[in-house]
């Protein structure tokens, strides 16, 4: 059996998940802006407390966007450093897929919805958008609308009142509507999608572990002369 790290640092948490022998040792910790420092020493802690050698991964994993633009960053260079050191496979995951499948196990998510929208901020008034529908297995599948939007450009067709949304809640959400704003994804969570991954023989190359950038989602401009 495979022995999987996956990383999740898109968001305020810096967490870390080992899967070995059918279990799953985790360490999630709310970091803020402060990944940078913590990451490694707390993943030299969990491989310890796993009982694992530090070159034992058969498969790195991680949360790679839409996110914090450094966050993402970081968690890849974590991917690409372990798997390269562990001539393993890597897997990046979608952050949104991983913030569906978080909102739909939240006990607030109401029972019986199938639809699900993902809302990440990106920078002051911009938003990614992603929207899935989930089978009988509860898992989010079938991405049925997935990009970056500004306040001033909301789509016409956001999504009605039979869809949840979970994630960051911007102002322009319409009142009254399903909302989940306390959802956390672990790497726990991204892990698990991982494995599905792994099953369907989804993994690339370390120099292919990348992160996920919007076209479009750049504050830079071109001069004008």
């Amino acid at each position: 059996m495979a022995i999987i790290l996956s990383v999740e640092t898109s968001g305020a948490l810096c967490s870390l998940a080992i899967y070995v022998s059918g279990r799953w040792f985790e360490d999630t910790r709310n970091v803020e802006r402060l990944h940078n420092q913590v990451v490694l020493q707390n993943l030299e802690a969990l491989t310890a407390a796993a009982g694992i050698h530090r070159r034992a991964f058969d498969v790195v994993a991680f949360a790679a966007g839409p996110g914090s633009f450094t966050g993402i960053r970081i968690a890849a260079a974590v991917c690409q450093g372990v798997a390269f050191a562990c001539d393993a496979r890597a897997i990046p995951v979608s952050s949104s897929l991983a913030l569906a499948s978080a909102a739909r196990r939240h006990p607030e998510f109401p029972r019986g919805e199938q639809r699900i929208l993902t809302v990440t901020r990106s920078r002051r008034d911009a938003y990614y958008l992603a929207g899935y529908c989930c089978g009988d297995d509860d898992h989010p599948a079938q991405c049925l609308a997935d990009g970056l939007y500004l306040g001033a450009d909301v789509p016409a067709d956001l999504p009605g009142e039979d869809w949840v949304a979970a994630g960051h809640r911007p102002e322009w959400w319409p009142p009254g509507r399903a909302f989940l704003s306390g959802v956390g994804v672990t790497a726990v969570t991204v892990g698990e999608l991982a494995l599905e991954a792994l099953a369907r023989g989804a993994t690339v190359e370390p120099a292919a572990a990348l992160p996920v950038y919007v076209a479009g989602d750049s504050p830079w401009r071109p001069s004008v002369r």
